[in-house]
């Protein structure tokens, strides 16, 4: 009887270090993460992380959508479906493979954008500015200004920056015309010259985010104090691409 007993106990111990062996394999299979290339632009992906178990239902919302623009993603080089959302955007849903993956959002304008400059030199084409502090009386900042220069191939770009408390720096660069022009391109083709004239716009708490840009005839000034919703990633994007260049 007591051999019987003692029989029963290892194949129950057997049984359970088996089972736990399996359910080990298991979760180290469904903990395995793959990697999404963003191809560049994660930022434009709401919700968007570096990875995703395989199997993962992933979900991301693709808010910067510009007028008379037609888009399609693609996911690996093939299409995938798309919903879109009045609040949320572009709404983009995949089934994560086991492997890495390349996500890319291919955009077309319908627009013809004709560039706005006429060939004058100093004439400030953009103006990026945003604080640093939202501290009461922080008075840091990061700004870059783009002027047009006699060269027609390139414009200046000057960067300024403040420390709170100290002094202010610039460093001028000289980068191709091409990206003032798609920095143009944007305030028009997102319609930045509207802001102003919103009734329902919107406010940000916290550090004020400006941007001026020339529109043909004059300049018009737009900030984070009156804004369209998501209109904070706009005026980020601008920021970001002046920023790539200064180097």
């Amino acid at each position: 009887m007591e051999k019987e007993r003692k029989g029963t106990m290892v194949v129950v111990i057997l049984l359970i270090l088996a089972l736990g062996a399996a359910l080990c394999l298991m979760g180290c299979a469904g903990g395995t993460r793959y990697r999404v290339d963003y191809d560049g632009v994660k930022e434009l992906y709401v919700g968007a992380k570096d990875s995703y178990r395989a199997g993962q239902e992933v979900t991301l919302y693709y808010t910067m959508i510009a007028t008379d623009t037609d888009y399609s993603f693609y996911l690996d080089g093939e299409p995938i479906d798309f919903d879109y959302d009045d609040r949320k955007g572009f709404i983009i849903r995949f089934t994560m493979p086991n492997h890495d993956v390349k996500l890319e959002c291919n955009s077309k304008s319908s627009m013809v954008y004709v560039p706005m400059w006429d060939g004058e030199a100093d004439v400030m084409l953009i103006d990026c500015y945003r604080e640093t502090a939202a501290t009461v009386g922080g008075d840091g900042y990061h700004e870059f200004v783009v002027t047009t220069t006699e060269d027609p191939e390139q414009v200046r770009l000057d960067e300024y920056i403040k420390e709170e408390g100290g002094e202010e720096t610039c460093t001028t660069f000289y980068i191709p015309y091409q990206v003032a022009d798609e920095c143009l391109w944007i305030t028009e083709a997102y319609g930045l010259a509207e802001w102003n004239d919103m009734e329902d716009a919107v406010s940000l708490d916290g550090a004020k985010k400006v941007c001026k840009f020339w529109d043909g005839e004059t300049h018009i000034r737009i900030s984070t104090e009156h804004m369209p919703e998501g209109g904070e990633e706009t005026l980020d994007f601008l920021f970001e691409m002046l920023q790539n260049n200064a180097q």
